[in-house]
């Protein structure tokens, strides 16, 4: 009996040591320059050109990926160096994925890397940022087709 014990308490240890190794191991900044060896992890559906812009102070990222891929978001600081700015997240079976990202600057780049097992693959996002003024302006811009025509 106590053998057993024994047995079942080291192996619920090793467990354990492997799930708290990998967290420890994932990287806190990545280069923005940096590429995956796979292009089919993760689909990115919002923003739908993997650019685009809003006078919103937060964006929602949204996309579909295969069960069990790993997700981190960074976002560009300075130069080159993307800083880890949401946490891993891992894709459910229904394969989507979302997360909201605050936006400090008019223009933002994240990077989206997507692992599972030894497939990863990194995607590269632009949000921009805009006035809500020059939204109002936008909208206040009427173009009639008639003047096209002629």
């Amino acid at each position: 009996m106590k053998k057993r014990l024994i047995a079942l308490m080291l192996a619920l240890l090793a467990v354990f040591s492997v799930q708290f190794s990998s967290f420890a191991e994932y990287e806190t900044s990545i280069p923005l320059s940096a590429v995956g060896n796979s292009t089919n992890l993760i689909y990115i559906k919002k923003p739908r050109s993997l650019s685009g812009s809003t006078s919103d102070k937060t964006y929602t990222i949204s996309a579909t990926g295969v069960q069990n891929t790993k997700v981190r978001v960074y976002r560009l600081t300075s130069g080159e160096n993307c800083e880890l700015i949401k946490a891993e997240k891992q894709i459910g079976a229904s394969g989507l994925f979302s997360t909201v990202v605050d936006l400090p600057d008019s223009n933002n780049t994240f990077v989206i890397y997507a692992e599972n097992g030894t497939s990863n693959q990194v995607v590269k996002i632009q949000i921009s940022k805009v006035k809500q003024s020059t939204v109002d302006k936008l909208r206040s811009v009427t173009v009639n087709v008639l003047n096209f025509l002629k």
